[in-house]
Parts: structure tokens; C-alpha cells; sequence
């Protein structure tokens, strides 16, 4: 027989017996040869390919080890978005879900409900991968980036064990994508923090920040030391490989597993929300004696079509949701308490305490809420105190532990007076507030500021917190209104500020002027008034002349309003009734703008774009020249109606560069789509 051949045939022999040695060792945790065995057989297959270069192939085990160091890591598009879970943090805001998705579905999809409805699966405190397969050879791993682009780092993901080369069926699908996460063991972890204290090095401060800058190495040889994991939790396949087999969750779990990848074999089917909360309680005490780490439970809408008909808002999927389990909780002493004020006077208390460690990040400083909290913590000079992050996002002070309070130590009073302006302070006992009132504070005026700028008020950009807040100090602006006093001599004067920047701000300044009515109302920061609001309000008021009218007189026009009550009418009363307030207004309209619907600028439409008015827009990518707000203001000032969801209700989608899913959602219903080029187009009509 021709020796080629038969090199060709022991290295297909070979790659089969490895990859199921693998398979049976990391998938099905139960190896089924001797380590040395194992060795032999790698062996034997690194010298054939030694020499024989040319019969190495991309499934080969061998691509397992260390290869060539990486000059840095490309962007990928994912085809399919990595999208992140909206969290719930008690079992009520899960059956609330519940509730939500039975209120989306039509009666016929709500008959099959009743039975294996739902999966839950421990959630793996790791990093989200996406793994791409040909013709069941992986092609590509990446990262999940900002979920519509991540990096590609291929060459890192195959040196992951538990990842297979090559798919364990014989007649592979064109294309497969496998979502899961990437983690470190709790064991590895250990191993590999005790080899970086030996070599002197910095300690990795938890197993998830070491698997993530693992991913993110240039050399393959360090992720191949380190014994990275993956548990594969979701699979996407071509509409053709969908036979009635995977029509469900669970059973595209089972896919996964057969085809060589390890999936967690804690997963559950649940009928109802006492097996639900049977689950969740049993994990939360046994997460403890697992090998990774766990911060909840993962739960999914087990119909696969179901979840189709749920599909995603902008940020998640509507069929799965994350119940978090209570926040790490650690003890660490005080240090001092500050005191922050808001745009609306309100003073917030801040603990700042010895630096911990919590949810794997350093925490020095948490937020007491309000008075009534502070006074219920009742907070003592060099107290010990316990802190955790509520959702593990914002820390937070639990209690004090009063057993270790020093003796002596003095009771931390919560001021009398503003800590900026010396002016005494005002409580409501009711809304639990206490409030500097004068308008002319510093820290309120610069609160203030800061609101007016951002993106989702008048969108001015050029202007960050420090430039605001050195702005403030050099005494060029006392209030938003000397925003429309700066020049290019008063700004020469001010530190980091260069000829384009002093440019640039002064041109997005004055394009502001022309913002629309809601928006301006929406940056006054008026308490209580959103966005959402400040629309509804100035769709009924066509100015702030009769807006104010209104508010003063508490007129019964403003119940008629969606979304008043009396909290908002007692604001716009109080707000209204301030002559600061009104001599704002009067200060900002001879700057150029102005309150109200109508306004007529030179760049702005002399009359309703009949092409907009009465549609509805989904906007998708980035327009050259326009931030989304702009586009959205454009379209809402000739009567158009801007959302976030794709649907047959949908008369355009826009369309600019690195468009997500929604662009071919929209292709696939037949919704007209507008590239920058014809959106620009359109405006000028």
C-alpha cells in the first residue's frame, strides 16, 4: 500500500481516538484511556505532522498548542448579536416576566405553555464567546464586544479544550454558531495565582478578569497554560438543519453535547414558579461547593419558535432573563461622609470607607440614598460598616456593626446648611428629601449644566465634566444660560481648550439653539419631568407661556396630560413660580432660543415634509453628520413617529454604516430602507 496513504489514514485514525479522548474527558467527564496512552497518541501524531507538514488540517489537535505570537486582534461583525439579559433580583420580578410574555403571545401559542415552558441553567460568571463552524470545522471565535462587533481571537479560542476543532456528526450543517461563556475554574484559578505569586507577579483579583485577559492574549502558549473552560449555552443553525428534533431549548442542549461540547449539566426544565424557586434556592447554597463561580440562574422560554415571536428589545431578549442572587456583602471601616448635591438641590450622603474588594472590583465610596437612610444607619466616626453592590452594579451601605464602635467616637450629623453655599437646607419629610433651595448654588448650577449638555437634552458636545466644572472655577459661566456668552477670547484663556475645540464648542452651541421644544424643556431640569414627559407635555402646550400660565393656576388642562399627576403639576407650579426660573428663560430667548413649537430657523423646514409626516422610522448605524437625536428631532418635527422595534407597522428603516439586525429583519419583511445618501434626501424634500 503507498505509504502516503497510509501516513494520511493513521493521522485521521489518530485525530479520531484524541478527539474522543477529549470529548469523553472534558464533555462527558468520564475519560475512557490512561493518561499515558493519551500522551503516546498526541506524540505520534505531532512527529507524523513534524514531517509531514502539508497532511496538518485546521481540525487537527495539534492546533492546540502554542502558536505564533499575534500582532493584535481584528474587529469581527457577529451576524447573529451577542445581546446581554435584562436581570431580575426576586422570584416577583420573574413572575412578572412571566406575565409580560404571556401578554405578547396569541392564544394558540399560549395553549403550549403549560408544559416544559421554561429552562433554567446556572449562570457562569465568565465571558461571552461566539463560535463560528463550516462544514463542522471551526472557522472563527470572537469576543462579544459591544454585541454587534467583537475581536477575533481564533487562534486563543482553539487553545480552550473543552472547544471542539471539528464537530462529533458526520454530516455536518453549511454553517453553525455556538454561544457560550469562557471561564476559569476555581481549582485553575487557584493553581494559576499560586505560579504568578511564585514569579513575583501581580495576582489576578478574581477567576473572571483572569479569563478575560487570558482571551485577550497575543501569545496562544499563555492561554494554552492557563486551562480556560466553556460551557456552550445556545446554537444557531441554518433554517434547513432545523428538523423537529430541535424545536425546543432543551433539546438543542442535546445537540450541543453531542456534537463535543460541554454544556452545564445543572440545567433544569420548569413547569412553574415553585419549581422555579425550588431551583433557584437550591444553587444559591450549593454554588458554594461547585468548581466556578456562579452569581445566578439563567432562565429561557424553552420553544424556539416562541422565542422568535418574543424576539429582543434593544439591548436583550425578551424569552430569557438572569435572577441574580443576593450581592457579595464584605466589612471595611469609615473613613468620612460626604455630601453631593443634584441639579435639583438634593443632597445626597456618601460614605467614603477603606478601599475592599467587591464583585471582583475596588470600592471606596457608596451611595446612603437620603436623609432617612443616613439617620436610620445612624453612622458613627470609624465605624465598621458592611457594603455590597446592589445587582452588583452600584455599592451600597448595608448596616453598621454598632458591637465594634469605638467608644468615643462622635455621631456624624447631617448638615444644617448647603455644603457649597452656606444656605440653610430644606427637609421634606414626606418625599424623604432634603434640599438646598437656592437657585444660585454653585454645585446646582454646574448639576444643571452638565444635564443641559448631554446628548439626551440639548447634545452639545465639547463639553465634559472637568471642562465644565473648569469653566465654573474661572468664573466664564454661572449658570446655562452664560453657555451662549462664550467666544472664542474668553475660551483662548481657558486651559486644553485649542483653536478647533474653541471652534467646534462654539458651533455645537450654537446649533443647540434650534433644538426642538420638548428637548429644551427636558434640559431645564425641572424635578420629575423625563423625556418622555417633557414630550407629552409640549405636544399639549404649543410654548412655555402657556405651559407656565398653566402650571401656576395648576390647571385642570395638565391632568388631561398622559403621564401628570399631582407630584409633576406641584413641580411645574414651584418651578414656575421661582422668578430665578423665569428670568432664565427671559435670559436664554435673547441668546436666541426659543420655547416653543413653532419656531422657524433658517435650517429648519419652512413647512411639514409631507414624506415624513405620519410615518414611522427605525434607526439603525450611523448617519455622516447627524447623531441619533438629531435624526429623531428631525423626524419628530415633521410629525413623524420614531421607534426601536422592526415591524410590519414600520414604513422606513434608516440605515447608515456597521447597521445591526434590525437591517436584515427589515429586508426580510419588505420595509423600505433609506441609505444615508436617500435619508438625506428626504429632509431636503
Amino acid at each position: 500500500m503507498d505509504q502516503k496513504k497510509i501516513t494520511k489514514e493513521r493521522i485521521i485514525e489518530l485525530k479520531k481516538l484524541i478527539d474522543n479522548a477529549n470529548y469523553c474527558y472534558y464533555t462527558l467527564d468520564k475519560p475512557e484511556i490512561e493518561d499515558s496512552v493519551y500522551d503516546s497518541l498526541y506524540r505520534e501524531l505531532l512527529a507524523i505532522e513534524e514531517e509531514f507538514p502539508h497532511l496538518k488540517s485546521e481540525d487537527s489537535p495539534s492546533n492546540r498548542l502554542g502558536g505564533e505570537i499575534s500582532n493584535g486582534f481584528s474587529k469581527v461583525k457577529h451576524n447573529i448579536p451577542l445581546y446581554s439579559l435584562d436581570n431580575a433580583f426576586s422570584l416577583g420580578e420573574v413572575t412578572s416576566w412571566i406575565n409580560r410574555i404571556k401578554k405578547l403571545l396569541n392564544k394558540e401559542d399560549l395553549k403550549s405553555l403549560n408544559k416544559n415552558f421554561l429552562v433554567a441553567e446556572l449562570k457562569i460568571d465568565g465571558n461571552a464567546l461566539a463560535l463560528k463552524y463550516e462544514k463542522g470545522i471551526l472557522k472563527n471565535g470572537a469576543t462579544r464586544g459591544d454585541g454587534k462587533e467583537g475581536e477575533d481571537i481564533t487562534n486563543n479560542v482553539k487553545r480552550i479544550k473543552s472547544i471542539p476543532l471539528k464537530l462529533r456528526t458526520e454530516n455536518p450543517p453549511d454553517w453553525l454558531e455556538v454561544r457560550g461563556e469562557a471561564f476559569i475554574s476555581l481549582k485553575s484559578f487557584e493553581i494559576l495565582n499560586k505560579i504568578r505569586k511564585n514569579n513575583n507577579q501581580q495576582l489576578f483579583a478574581n477567576p473572571r478578569n483572569a479569563c478575560a485577559g487570558t482571551l485577550r492574549q497575543l501569545d496562544p502558549q499563555v492561554v494554552a497554560s492557563r486551562n480556560l473552560d466553556f460551557f456552550a449555552y445556545q446554537v444557531y443553525l441554518p433554517e434547513e438543519a432545523k428538523n423537529n428534533t430541535l424545536k425546543n431549548h432543551w433539546d438543542r442542549l442535546k445537540f450541543l453535547k453531542q456534537n463535543g461540547f460541554k454544556i452545564n449539566e445543572n440545567s433544569t426544565i420548569i413547569n412553574d414558579i415553585l419549581e422555579l424557586e425550588n431551583y433557584y434556592k437550591l444553587w444559591e447554597k450549593e454554588r458554594n461547593n461547585i468548581n466556578f463561580d456562579t452569581d445566578g440562574i439563567v432562565i429561557k422560554v424553552n420553544n424556539t419558535e416562541t422565542q422568535a415571536q418574543l424576539g429582543f428589545t434593544q439591548k436583550a431578549p425578551r424569552w430569557a432573563i438572569a435572577l441574580k442572587y443576593p450581592a457579595e456583602e464584605v466589612s471595611t471601616k469609615i473613613q468620612n461622609l460626604s455630601f453631593q448635591i443634584g441639579r435639583s438641590g438634593a443632597i445626597t450622603p456618601v460614605a467614603n470607607f477603606d478601599t475592599v474588594k467587591l464583585a471582583g472590583t475596588k470600592v471606596g465610596r457608596a451611595t446612603l440614598h437620603n436623609v432617612d437612610r443616613f439617620e436610620e444607619l445612624d453612622i458613627h466616626e470609624f465605624d465598621t460598616i458592611i457594603v455590597r453592590k446592589a445587582g452588583e452594579i452600584i455599592p451600597e451601605v448595608v448596616k453598621v456593626i454598632k458591637e465594634l464602635r469605638l467608644k468615643k467616637s462622635k455621631r456624624i450629623k447631617f448638615p444644617s446648611h448647603c455644603p457649597c453655599c452656606g444656605e440653610k437646607l430644606e427637609r421634606n419629610i414626606e418625599a424623604a428629601l432634603t434640599r438646598c433651595i437656592n437657585i444660585n448654588c454653585s454645585s446646582i448650577q454646574i448639576a444643571l449644566f452638565k444635564h443641559w449638555v448631554s446628548k439626551s437634552a440639548m447634545d452639545i458636545d465639547g463639553l465634559g465634566n472637568k471642562m465644565i466644572e473648569q469653566l465654573f472655577e474661572a468664573q466664564l459661566i454661572h449658570n446655562i444660560a452664560d453657555k451662549y456668552t462664550l467666544n472664542d477670547k474668553k475660551l483662548r484663556n481657558v486651559d486644553r481648550f485649542g483653536e478647533k475645540s474653541i471652534s467646534n464648542l462654539l458651533k455645537s452651541i450654537n446649533n443647540s439653539k434650534d433644538r426642538g421644544w420638548h428637548k429644551k424643556l427636558y434640559a431645564l431640569g425641572i424635578n420629575h419631568i423625563g423625556q418622555v414627559t417633557a414630550k407629552n407635555i409640549c405636544s399639549y402646550f404649543e410654548d412655555i407661556n402657556k405651559l407656565k400660565e398653566a402650571s401656576l393656576n395648576k390647571s385642570e388642562k395638565l391632568y388631561q396630560i398622559n403621564g401628570i399627576g399631582k407630584e409633576i403639576i406641584e413641580s411645574l407650579h414651584i418651578w414656575f413660580s421661582d422668578q430665578r426660573n423665569l428670568d432664565l428663560i427671559a435670559n436664554l430667548e435673547s441668546h436666541g432660543l426659543i420655547f416653543n413649537i413653532k419656531q422657524k430657523k433658517e435650517n429648519e423646514f419652512k413647512k411639514i415634509n409631507q414624506l415624513i409626516d405620519g410615518k414611522k422610522f427605525v434607526i439603525t448605524g450611523t448617519i455622516n453628520g447627524f447623531t441619533r437625536s438629531q435624526i429623531t428631532e428631525i423626524i419628530e418635527n415633521n410629525r413623524g413617529l420614531v421607534t426601536n422595534t422592526i415591524s410590519q407597522k414600520i414604513d422606513y428603516l434608516i440605515a447608515g454604516d456597521k447597521a445591526g439586525s434590525k437591517l436584515a429583519k427589515a429586508k426580510s419583511i419588505g420595509i423600505d430602507i433609506l441609505n444615508e445618501e436617500e435619508f438625506i434626501s428626504l429632509i431636503k424634500n
